[in-house]
């Protein structure tokens, strides 16, 4: 585990300390509530994923479940979700092992993400069964509904249940694992079935639940360190549960996120310099667009309120985006965020064969990365556009795990400053309910 730690920097901010301090001083009772759900681990309340990254029952339920299908042979686990049911374990698995791990022919055990209904996309996972899946043992599918009536969720199972059973029969069900609520219909079907079961708490949303079962079976299946990824979350929730915008970084993002929103910037853009990370700025994406765009308050009133989040991945979107960010309107508020890379590993030859660059000769791309940085945070700062800074020592579970912990805080401060539920989303429903409709005529 590493003794350093993530860092929210603000001077550019647009406020001062003080005003950040003022807005944090209205929902102290409930900073104050949240600090006492993670100390007596309360899974009845709203906020009940603060519990999980202490959760050690939890940690040995998965693990049991883990080690019964294991081993050296397993090739490809096949997640099967949608929105919170897939994006916090998608976020971590190509944070820590790169966008393009699959592309690998040793690396194994691979993730494959079905999270849609496209024909393309399950015709390769079909060709992957049939040309790479020689046994029951070399694939997991791990389906995953909190509900357990996912139409998009449940149509992709049906259709890779069928694949396998006719290339393996029925018994291939031991292969699968439902992850759902207790006793919906989901879990109760799949008990009938004979499948393995693992729990999702009542309280635990599906954008809040990546440090539940919902993203720590198919992580540990794979190899990822959980145990650093939950220690680096619980660093960071005990950090973040204080009222001291100086010493709770979640916090003190809610508040400067909240004040920019007064101030006319609707739009978050969260700009990650490491593109490994894009996975989790979509989840991020979600968190924030579910938990705090809302039709009515908390008090009934119909307010339609929300903040736009956006995704930017650096260098990348310099080159699509950035004449938006310096030049457009100012309606938005931005946070860089940038892991540095070791040096080491690719380093550009110090007598080039296409001289036309200065200053790049014997220079790595992570020296090139810090340069192209420094660069964007001294022209936002010289454009006096107002951005905060999260830097994490490495991208390592840990500190993933740290990232990860300080934004489902941030978004539950941010939601109760903008006085709307943080963990409810009543107009999801209206897609599904129409879809259902379609689908029965």
């Amino acid at each position: 585990m590493s003794s350093d730690k993530l860092t929210f920097s603000y001077d550019a901010a647009g406020f001062g300390q003080s005003d950040m301090q003022s807005e944090a001083d209205r929902i102290r009772p409930y900073i104050d509530h949240i600090a006492d759900v993670a100390k007596t681990g309360d899974y009845g309340a709203d906020e009940a994923s603060v519990v999980l990254p202490a959760d050690d029952d939890l940690m040995s339920t998965i693990g049991v479940a883990v080690d019964a299908l294991v081993s050296e042979d397993l090739r490809w686990i096949v997640v099967i979700g949608i929105g919170g049911s897939n994006l916090g374990t998608m976020a971590v698995y190509e944070a820590l092992r790169g966008k393009e791990y699959n592309m690998r022919a040793e690396a194994a055990p691979k993730m494959f993400f079905l999270d849609t209904t496209s024909s393309k996309r399950f015709e390769l996972l079909r060709s992957i069964i049939a040309e790479e899946i020689e046994a029951p043992e070399q694939i997991v599918v791990n389906a995953i509904s909190k509900s357990g009536g996912t139409t998009e969720t449940i149509a992709a199972l049906e259709a890779v249940m069928a694949e396998l059973t006719a290339k393996f029969g029925k018994e291939v069900k031991d292969r699968v694992v439902l992850t759902t609520g207790k006793d919906s219909k989901f879990w109760n079907h799949g008990k009938k079935l004979g499948m393995q079961l693992l729990p999702i708490p009542d309280k635990v949303g599906g954008r809040y639940s990546v440090l539940s079962a919902v993203g720590l079976f198919p992580l540990m299946l794979a190899g990822i360190f959980t145990e650093d990824l939950r220690d680096g979350a619980l660093a960071m929730r005990n950090r973040a549960l204080g009222s001291d915008i100086a010493q709770n970084p979640a916090l003190a993002s809610a508040a400067l996120t909240y004040l920019h929103l007064k101030a006319g910037r609707s739009i978050s853009n969260s700009f990650f310099f490491n593109p490994e990370f894009e996975a989790v700025g979509k989840w991020y994406r979600q968190l924030m667009g579910e938990s705090v765009g809302k039709q009515f308050d908390l008090d009934g009133n119909e307010v339609r309120t929300g903040i736009t989040p956006i995704v930017a991945i650096g260098s990348t979107d310099l080159h699509s985006m950035a004449q938006l960010f310096y030049g457009g309107p100012d309606d938005k508020f931005t946070t860089l965020v940038y892991a540095p890379e070791s040096k080491d590993l690719v380093r550009i030859p110090a007598e080039p064969m296409f001289p036309l660059v200065d200053g790049i000769a014997g220079k790595s791309f992570a020296d090139v990365m810090d340069a192209i940085y420094g660069g964007v945070a001294a022209s936002y700062k010289a454009g006096s556009l107002p951005f905060a800074e999260v830097h994490l020592p490495r991208v390592s579970p840990y500190h993933v795990g740290e990232y990860l912990q300080f934004k489902m805080l941030e978004m539950m401060y941010l939601a109760k400053l903008m006085n709307v539920n943080a963990f409810d989303q009543p107009n999801v429903e209206d897609y599904k309910v129409e879809t259902k409709k379609l689908l029965e005529q």
